[in-house]
């Protein structure tokens, strides 16, 4: 897999945004862009190619298109698509691309600042990197000619969330053999079912392991309570349901996050953003929309 490296001591040049929407047989038209170009996909399946290289990407799946290159569907999608895209450069010179063996010595540069993107992958089911994208869009919907700036900087934090994602995972890799094996699978294992009702004390019971020495390791190697990564997860899933679902109650999300009492879930959103789960919808409303 390649990987585009490009210093981040600038922000990025944002160039446009979108969410483009189609109901049945979407083909993505051919072309050459003189930008790079970042697709996120949150419904349906898009198949595209790029230079050599075919993507079959799913919801919650990403790809990067580079600049000079030609691109094209491989064949219609069938059903519903959505898709967040944008295109952007690189102010602070030209970007590098490596293959994915080349990149640890760029992870570990602490002292320089670095966008790390790789070409294609998965968001975690907590990612924040569509929630910023719905904030990208509405800046520059709302903003117009006046958001240039803000939009260079909002594109920017997105593609470093998208960087903080790949350095957590290569972090989490280089350290494994230092986190007890239960532990890492508690952290995926609560990653895949922050939807359900749980508590310390059944999670405890399913590991084998007593309440009070499992909430002990498990905060000594990832810094936080089991409730309080739990909670995280759910509000991180809550802000994309609210940012890219309009159509869900707030009592629909959530019981989608797993926490069954509404009111609950509305103090606890309150307790960790600082406003309320309607407030936020509400903050970033404007998207620029294209259905075709």
């Amino acid at each position: 897999m390649l990987y585009l490296i490009s210093d981040a001591a600038l922000p990025v040049s944002f160039s446009s945004a979108g969410n483009l929407t189609n109901e049945n047989q979407f083909l993505h038209p051919k072309r050459i862009m003189d930008s790079y170009e970042l697709l996120s996909v949150t419904k349906g399946n898009l198949h595209i190619q790029s230079g050599d290289r075919s993507y079959h990407l799913t919801p919650g799946q990403f790809v990067l298109l580079f600049p000079e290159e030609y691109h094209f569907g491989t064949r219609p999608t069938e059903g519903e698509l959505s898709f967040y895209w944008t295109h952007f450069h690189f102010h602070a010179g030209e970007a590098t691309l490596c293959e994915e063996t080349k990149t640890a010595a760029f992870f570990r540069e602490n002292d320089c600042p670095r966008y790390i993107l790789p070409e294609t992958g998965s968001l975690s089911a907590n990612s924040r990197v569509n929630v910023l994208f719905v904030q990208l869009l509405d800046l520059a919907k709302r903003l117009g000619s006046l958001s240039a700036v803000q939009c260079n900087y909002a594109q920017s934090t997105l593609l470093l969330e998208l960087t903080n994602e790949c350095f957590f995972r290569h972090h989490m890799l280089q350290q494994g053999e230092n986190i007890p094996l239960n532990i890492a699978d508690l952290m995926e294992w609560l990653q895949l079912n922050y939807d359900t009702s749980l508590s310390v004390a059944g999670i405890a019971e399913k590991f084998g392991y007593h309440p009070s020495y499992l909430t002990a390791v498990f905060k000594r190697y990832s810094g936080c309570t089991i409730t309080e990564y739990l909670n995280r997860q759910r509000i991180r899933v809550a802000k994309n349901l609210l940012t890219s679902m309009p159509k869900l109650s707030l009592a629909e999300i959530s019981e989608q996050t797993g926490i069954s009492d509404e009111k609950y879930f509305m103090r606890l959103f309150k307790r960790y953003e600082g406003v309320t789960a309607a407030a936020y919808r509400k903050a970033f409303p404007e998207k620029r929309k294209n259905r075709i």
